[in-house]
């Protein structure tokens, strides 16, 4: 018997309604097969984490949850603790409050290590199978990713290293482990990575040195086959069965997200006072309970969004030319136009001419919207997001294709479901 949480929706131990697709799982399979470091990206809840685990068991490895305010060194630090190297930090140098990159952490690392001869005040111990070994004391800089690759080889170190939610750090920490990662990936030592964007090559375009180094699983896009079979998979499980409309309601509504999918599923299921595994088989088919699904996750998200827009909106200030004048507030035209155009018209990005056009009609001072402006603007997006503490971020601008894409996989739900006049009124205008 299962539950209905252990079924459908979006959880962090993998659903039983998981279902394996050729291409992408495979894919991925492949990659682990390779002395390569391996990207898993696309939106948020698309499942790359059950992706990853379904495969790369975490309790086998090391894994890392990266936060906003985690440091590499202090990845670093996770990484050596979780595979069993004791660590004594002597001395931290500090600038201005923030850990020096330059000057890093020096650490000391106690580590055993096989050799020969007899026990002694050295510190050699015989075990049961007459194998020897040592506790040596080893001096590394905590900041330094050859020190880091080197202890962990002098143990043996064999694990793969899982870094999830690399889009949490700051720009500046990302481009600073992409190029570590060069060094990790020359010492055998490989990292799987998962972050919420939909650019190719990131890892790439932060370090050029990774070519050939880094393999993209990307695990976008899912079809209707891949959702009616996560649908069927999850009634199996629960002895239900979902009528094919219901099914079909919640694929339209779920615009290409499995996490939304998931949720709209659970919620059919909710409506239909399904809490676990059915004794005798039950239908689901009145289509009502797939309206009713939408109309719950579309409160979820109509305040989770709303909320976020308007910290986006009331965002970093940009200046015209002359700074006597008063800023541009180009974060907030930025969401009116988003508004504005809706799902249908966000639905495969929008370029970075159209967004420009699309400001300068609504905007109090249009001659004053320089192209500098808009490249302040989209560039510093993320950076923005970031420091608003939108996590996930909602959206993304891909710097080689000019385009500004949605990574939050229910933004379009939301787009969808609510009510974005209504919303692009309650905003509050900085004019």
């Amino acid at each position: 018997m299962a539950l209905l949480e252990k079924v459908f929706g979006v959880s962090a131990d993998p659903v039983l309604s998981y279902v394996e697709r050729t291409e992408i799982d495979g894919k991925f399979t492949d990659a682990l097969k390779t002395p390569k470091h391996v990207v898993v990206y696309g939106s948020s809840k698309q499942g790359k984490t059950a992706l990853v685990s379904r495969h790369l068991p975490y309790e086998e490895n090391v894994v890392v949850r990266l936060s906003p305010s985690s440091n590499v060194e202090d990845i670093y630090s996770s990484i050596l603790r979780q595979a069993g190297v004791e660590l004594e930090i002597s001395k931290t140098e500090e600038i201005a409050g923030e850990v020096s990159a330059t000057l890093g952490i020096k650490a000391k690392a106690k580590i055993w290590l096989f050799g020969e001869g007899e026990m002694n005040a050295s510190g050699y111990v015989k075990s049961t199978d007459k194998t020897q070994r040592a506790l040596h004391t080893i001096s590394f800089n905590l900041a330094v990713a050859q020190d880091i690759a080197e202890l962990l080889k002098k143990i043996g170190f064999c694990k793969k290293v899982i870094l999830e939610n690399f889009h949490y750090l700051a720009e500046e920490k990302q481009r600073h482990l992409a190029f570590d990662l060069r060094s990790f990936q020359e010492m055998g030592i490989i990292f799987v990575i998962l972050g919420v964007w939909r650019q190719k090559d990131k890892m790439r375009i932060y370090c050029s040195d990774l070519t050939d180094r880094v393999v993209d699983v990307p695990v976008e896009p899912w079809d209707t086959a891949d959702f009616t079979k996560v649908a069927k998979a999850g009634a199996k499980e629960l002895n239900i069965t979902i009528s094919s409309s219901i099914i079909s309601t919640c694929i339209e509504n779920s615009f290409g997200s499995v996490g939304v999918f998931q949720e709209l599923m659970k919620e059919v299921c909710v409506a239909a006072k399904i809490k676990e595994t059915q004794k005798e088989e039950i239908g689901l088919y009145n289509t009502t309970l797939a309206e009713l699904a939408i109309k719950e996750k579309a409160e979820q998200y109509c305040a989770t969004h709303q909320q976020a827009l308007e910290l986006i909106s009331s965002g970093n200030v940009t200046h015209s030319k002359d700074k006597e004048r008063k800023p541009l507030h180009l974060p907030y035209y930025l969401v009116m136009v988003i508004l504005a155009l809706g799902s249908e018209g966000f639905k495969y990005g929008v370029s970075r001419s159209e967004i420009t056009a699309q400001i300068k009609t609504r905007h109090h001072r249009k001659n004053d919207v320089r192209p500098t402006d808009m490249t302040n603007l989209l560039h510093n997006l993320s950076a923005l997001q970031h420091k608003k503490g939108i996590n996930p971020p909602l959206i993304d601008y891909d710097i080689g294709k000019k385009m500004l894409y949605a990574i939050d996989s229910t933004f379009f739900f939301f787009l969808k479901n609510c009510n974005l006049q209504e919303i692009s009124e309650e905003i509050a205008s900085p004019i």
